[in-house]
């Protein structure tokens, strides 16, 4: 039983360093938000990421040959497809049109959806105080970005009725998305180290990307200058590099719906960071919506 418990509590330790690397990098992308389109925020950090996964891979294994079970290519490569490639294309691509405020909650809602299929596919264990908790975290993280992104009357404006449509589709695909891509995730896993499924992940969609950054250049479209392109960089490094060799392992040792409730809480971090770096407030409904997700997170992860 402690053996056990020692495997939670560093999967736990794990899916908290995924958030924090996720929060973290969301704010510095949206700080150059105006600098860099989303595909090349896509090319930029996959690639960045491959070496670092490659010598993570080696470094834990202590070999140069990275192990991946035939039977488990297709699910990992599948994962990574729908949720890095797709599910975050998707999302950003969302959060143009109908504002980061009603993108968020709607995408961040895919916790929900984690457990229902881990749960009729993996025969993961129904507990009502998870099922709970990770309501309690949608809520929360819903007030916050409510509160934290409030769009301008002239934001609003600039969104046509079709843009509005694309966009609230855009946030329900992606919500499908990576619910999908973190339980398939899960059971590509079964039989793999989670450093080296994180590298042939990785592996995957940089192949997958080459055709399309090159057919991104058909028409109009330049590189961003170097500044961006090196901070780019560094921040896919974290985003991308870190926080998926973090997430992989968290996967393996505690679970999809764990893992993702704990991602999802992510605003509770953005929050004040956001405050210090974006000067944006942080209200009394943020912090209502902050006690909310802590509360929720508590219920999924505590043992009872």
């Amino acid at each position: 039983m402690q053996v056990i418990l020692d495997v939670y509590v560093i999967g736990i330790l794990f899916a908290l360093a995924a958030t924090m690397f996720f929060g973290i990098t969301n704010i510095i992308y949206k700080k150059m938000s105006d600098d860099i389109s989303v595909m090349d925020i896509t090319f930029s950090r996959i690639w960045v990421s491959l070496p670092l996964a490659y010598i993570f891979a080696i470094a834990s294994s202590d070999s140069l040959q990275i192990a991946i079970p035939s039977e488990s290519m297709f699910p990992l490569a599948i994962s990574m497809i729908l949720g890095i490639l797709l599910g975050d294309t998707m999302y950003f691509l969302s959060q143009e049109r109908i504002g980061v405020s009603r993108a968020f909650p709607i995408s961040m809602s895919y916790p929900l959806l984690v457990y229902l299929i881990t749960a009729y596919f993996l025969e993961e264990p129904v507990i009502i105080q998870r099922v709970l908790g990770a309501i309690i975290v949608v809520m929360g993280v819903g007030l916050i970005a409510r509160a934290e992104y409030k769009e301008r009357s002239e934001d609003i404006g600039k969104w046509s009725p079709k843009d509005r449509t694309i966009g609230f589709a855009l946030a329900f695909f992606t919500m499908v998305a990576w619910a999908l891509s973190d339980s398939i995730f899960q059971f590509g896993l079964i039989n793999v180290d989670p450093a080296d499924a994180n590298f042939y992940r990785i592996l995957v969609a940089s192949i997958i990307l080459v055709p399309f950054f090159f057919l991104s250049f058909k028409g109009k479209r330049h590189l961003p200058n170097r500044r961006i392109i090196a901070f780019a960089l560094m921040t896919g490094l974290v985003g991308i590099g870190l926080s998926l060799i973090a997430y992989s392992y968290a996967v393996k040792y505690i679970g999809a719906t764990i893992t993702a409730v704990m991602i999802a809480s992510a605003p509770v971090l953005t929050a004040p960071l956001s405050a210090l770096y974006l000067g944006e407030d942080v209200n009394k409904i943020v912090a209502f919506g902050t006690i909310l997700t802590i509360l929720g997170v508590i219920l999924v992860i505590a043992i009872i």
